[in-house]
């Protein structure tokens, strides 16, 4: 059986994209796979007495064992895994694995420098290097001058939600279009600002909520009828997403883009850009228009609006689409990764 070193350093802290992906992996590897894995906690506090408790009930609530990274060398780990973007600490000896989820820290302006430094990092220590797509294993590739055979694509997986005799209602905001993420422009926020004041005119009753931090896309906002939420639990962004019209994702920049296959596990159309490594996470089932391009966005949206055939069918792809692509697959496929550095 292998025993995984897991850091564990962000789980109290991240509960969103990659806290999920890290609660995720570790789940299914208790469910799935427990006759060929076990976890240990790796955490920066030296007393691991004290916080063994948050940090298990941060990982599902599983008994795992917590160690200091001080300490780490005496829990006899046959491989290390970072899973938070490159490595935390290098004071390590044992063979070790990072996911980089992808390449924005490079490729996207305003980034301090020392924010790359992990990545070289991991690149330099570690056997193996996984990602979350085939886009950003080619851009990982360049931007570390690495083989890409060092680079491993493993997409992301989604829980199918269990189905409601009736979607809960979301007082005042039906019908309404959702964005979940940063409202940045990274995300293509702007564009959709932009769609929304067009199909408003036509269309008054159709709102835009906003499920996340908010960012610098905002600009004009002002002109739309339109909710920004800020952060959401996990049931509040379930009730959000049960009770949308569609969902707009018109981003300019993904390593996966993890909101567009959570949203087609509820049923929800989705409309999003055909760019980087969002049809990776799309495939054949979402809407597709050009980037920054407002008035194919606001097109979309009405066509979805107006053609309750064409909504039926993004529905029905997207479910099947998202049913396929299963966390238990990107756990198996992680964990492979890791029994190989480990051999």
């Amino acid at each position: 059986m292998l025993h995984v070193g897991v850091d564990a350093w962000n789980l109290p802290g991240d509960h969103r994209g990659i806290g999920r992906y890290v609660r995720s992996i570790l789940r299914e590897w208790e469910r799935s796979f427990a006759q060929r894995v076990r976890v240990t906690l790796i955490v920066p506090e030296w007393h691991t007495w004290t916080v063994r408790g948050r940090y298990r009930a941060e990982a599902g609530g599983a008994p795992y064992p917590v160690v200091s990274r001080a300490l780490h060398g005496r829990a006899k780990l046959d491989v290390l895994w970072f899973p938070w973007n490159g490595v935390s600490w290098l004071d390590f000896a044992e063979p070790a694995v990072a996911t980089l989820h992808d390449a924005t820290v490079f490729a996207i302006p305003g980034y301090a420098p020392q924010t790359r430094v992990i990545f070289h990092n991991a690149a330099a220590r570690c056997r193996a290097l996984i990602t979350d797509s085939v886009f950003s294993a080619r851009e990982l590739a360049r931007e570390l001058a690495l083989p890409p055979e060092r680079l491993t694509p493993i997409l992301l997986g989604v829980d199918m939600p269990p189905p409601l005799a009736l979607p809960p209602p979301v007082a005042g905001e039906q019908p309404y279009v959702l964005f979940v993420g940063t409202a940045e422009q990274r995300k293509g926020i702007a564009t959709l600002v932009r769609a929304m004041e067009r199909v408003q005119r036509f269309d008054p009753a159709l709102r835009l909520v906003i499920a996340g931090s908010r960012g610098d896309g905002l600009n004009g906002s002002e002109r739309i009828a339109m909710r920004a939420l800020g952060f959401v639990d996990d049931a509040a962004l379930d009730a959000l997403y049960r009770g949308a019209s569609l969902f707009a994702f018109p981003s300019r920049y993904e390593g996966f883009g993890l909101p567009v296959l959570e949203a087609m596990s509820y049923g929800v159309p989705v409309i999003t850009t055909n760019v980087t490594a969002i049809p990776e996470a799309g495939g054949d089932a979402a809407l597709y228009v050009p980037l920054d391009d407002d008035v194919a966005l606001a097109e979309a949206i009405a066509r979805v609006r107006s053609d309750p055939a064409l909504a039926a069918s993004l529905r029905e792809r997207g479910r099947a689409h998202a049913a396929s692509m299963t966390w238990t697959k990107t756990a198996a496929a992680t964990l492979g990764v890791l029994e190989r550095a480990a051999s």
